[in-house]
């Protein structure tokens, strides 16, 4: 039965030339965007509801096929730099109207235009709604119809999955950016562009293309923090980063920002599984696939994650099977689940599925190296908890996917059943002449001496505690030649300025205001990033022209470099160490549990 506040928007009909018909339709899919802004509404799919029907399919037919009490549909036509735009809402059951008008506006004002039918639409669906908040949810400034397009035909070749049509979309978001610099969503879709390729397709740069997507989405977040998909694709970008907490804080922010955006839904699953949240993960699949019934395979594939998670291996199997081919790593999980079933041949097929993938869709032809493959899976898959990566390496050795030419002793047969239970033995990482000694989870190597596996020995030792890369370097402290980057008057502002934070985010807390609460955490840690790039060792300001960006530089890549190195030897100890270990100017070690190390 359709929920009496479920809306699907249809085809907004174009008549203009056909070439319009592209335009019509993104601008009702923005429309869904706009609409699905109100907590008071549910909004189908466009891709649902935009689907070919007869042309004498009735109100009623359709509204039982969506799912939708109330139709939404309408026209669009250009006259020079004029829009014209009518909309109408239909009541599904009786096929009644409910409301129709006309809009005529210049096309520089595209989102005020969306903004105000969807005002209207929501007014008339729900009494109670408040249109003040929906009238200044969008503050993103779109000066240039030009721009607009850019937008619209960039995303849909970001659908196209591949690094030619990534490259293709990020010239169109640029372009976009030159004629109207203010365009929030230009730089999400630049992030994304490279987000695709990081996640994807580009292992062998993914320090690189990390950066990009990063970088790209903080531009859209400051330029629009009230956008919903600026926020999931930083959130997301903050998992893959082990940045879990502020992850967490901007998928609650866009979930709360759109609640209809299915394929946002979708993708935010899939981050709360990361996160542990089993249960809220397959919720909002479940909520993604009523809201967009003809929805795409790969929702299932995302479900197959948290159901493998809660140990409904057949259950996560028949969804992979669903969507094969739309992942790399989707094989290896498969190769897992049969193998924690007791099904060693059909485990064994996907392992030499997702191998001959691996080196076809992430090598590009070459041999992996010895662990890279394991490294690879561990890599892209960012658990936070610890219980779900232990079940994940429990179903990889089952299966066999664990490359005999690393240099690792054998692995110990595992439980019969259930994650792998605590080793008894503790973890070592000890320094013994000319090598190193390592031990973690059962497993043993040796390994030639690195500068960066001294590092993670001080690290290690001290956990929680920042060290200076200047400490870590063995490097004198700042210089002081130039002048002071912080004086005590700029010191006592930036303090003040903390104090007075602290005091909004503990108000916004108790009036529930999470907006405000991420305005103020994210200029907290933007002072804490300038207070820490201010003081050197001991609290003394940072001298300009000092040594401190090059003992960062180098500190940093010979801890990454050690961490990959442990990682093809010890896969399970480099991916702790991938979870645990920050660097850049100040270095720490901050595991999710407790280990007591032997050094």
């Amino acid at each position: 039965m359709a929920l009496a506040r479920t809306l699907a928007v249809l085809p907004f009909r174009a008549f203009d030339d056909a070439s319009s018909e592209w335009f019509a339709r993104g601008f009702a899919e923005e429309l869904c965007t706009e609409l699905g802004r109100c907590a008071a509404l549910e909004v189908v799919h466009p891709w649902s509801s935009f689907a070919p029907r007869p042309d004498d399919a009735t109100p009623a037919a359709i509204g039982a096929e969506l799912g939708a009490a109330h139709l939404l549909d309408g026209s669009v036509r250009r006259e020079g730099e004029q829009l014209v735009v009518a909309a109408r809402l239909i009541e599904a059951p009786s096929g009644r109207q409910a409301w129709a008008d006309r809009f005529a506006r210049p096309a520089a004002d595209l989102p005020a235009l969306q903004r105000d039918i969807a005002v209207e639409v929501a007014g008339a669906l729900a009494a109670a709604f408040d249109r003040k908040l929906l009238a200044e949810a969008r503050r993103r400034p779109l000066q240039s119809l030009a721009a607009y397009e850019c937008w619209l035909r960039g995303n849909e070749l970001l659908r196209g999955g591949t690094v030619a049509h990534d490259d293709r979309a990020r010239a169109l978001f640029e372009r976009a950016l030159e004629l109207d610099p203010g365009f929030a969503r230009a730089w999400a879709g630049i992030s994304l562009s490279h987000f695709n390729e990081w996640s994807c397709q580009a292992w062998e740069r993914w320090d690189a293309t990390e950066r990009l997507a990063y970088d790209a989405a903080r531009r859209a977040v400051d330029l629009d923090d009230s956008d919903h998909v600026t926020q999931l694709i930083l959130g997301r970008i903050h998992l893959y980063r082990r940045e879990f907490d502020a992850g967490e804080r901007r998928l609650a922010l866009a979930l709360q920002l759109n609640q209809s955006d299915a394929d946002a839904l979708a993708q935010a699953a899939l981050g709360f599984t990361y996160l542990g949240r089993h249960a809220e993960a397959v919720a909002l699949v479940e909520k993604a696939m009523r809201l967009h019934p003809r929805h795409p395979e790969w929702y299932g594939l995302v479900l197959a994650y948290p159901k493998f998670l809660q140990g409904e291996w057949e259950e996560s199997l028949r969804l992979a099977g669903r969507a094969d081919g739309f992942a790399v790593d989707l094989p290896a999980y498969a190769a897992a689940a049969h193998a924690l079933l007791g099904r060693p041949d059909a485990a064994r097929r996907s392992v030499q599925q997702f191998r001959d993938e691996f080196r076809q869709k992430i090598l590009f032809g070459r041999a992996p190296e010895p662990g890279e493959e394991l490294r690879w899976l561990l890599h892209v898959s960012p658990f936070r908890a610890a219980r779900d990566l232990e079940l994940l390496i429990d179903g990889f050795r089952r299966a066999g996917l664990v490359d005999e030419a690393a240099p690792a002793t054998p692995i110990a047969p595992a439980a019969p059943s259930g994650p792998i239970a605590t080793l008894r033995q503790r973890p070592r990482l000890r320094c013994e002449g000319e090598a190193w000694s390592f031990r973690f989870e059962g497993r043993e190597v040796r390994l030639v001496a690195l500068k960066g596996f001294a590092d993670l020995a001080t690290l290690l030792g001290a956990p929680g505690r920042e060290f200076h890369c200047l400490e870590l370097a063995g490097r004198p402290e700042a210089s002081d030649r130039g002048e002071a980057a912080l004086d005590a008057t700029a010191r006592r502002a930036l303090e003040a300025r903390v104090r007075e934070l602290q005091e909004e985010i503990d108000l916004a807390a108790e009036r529930h205001d999470a907006a405000t609460d991420e305005r103020a955490r994210l200029e907290l840690d933007a002072i804490a990033d300038s207070l820490r790039g201010a003081l050197g060792i001991g609290g003394k300001a940072r001298r300009v022209g000092d040594s401190i960006e090059k003992a960062r530089t180098a500190v940093t890549w010979r801890i990454r470099s050690a961490i990959r190195k442990l990682a093809t030897a010890l896969p399970p100890l480099g991916a702790h160490l991938e979870r645990a270990i920050r660097t850049g100017t100040f270095c720490s070690y901050a595991p999710e549990r407790p280990l007591d190390w032997e050094r």
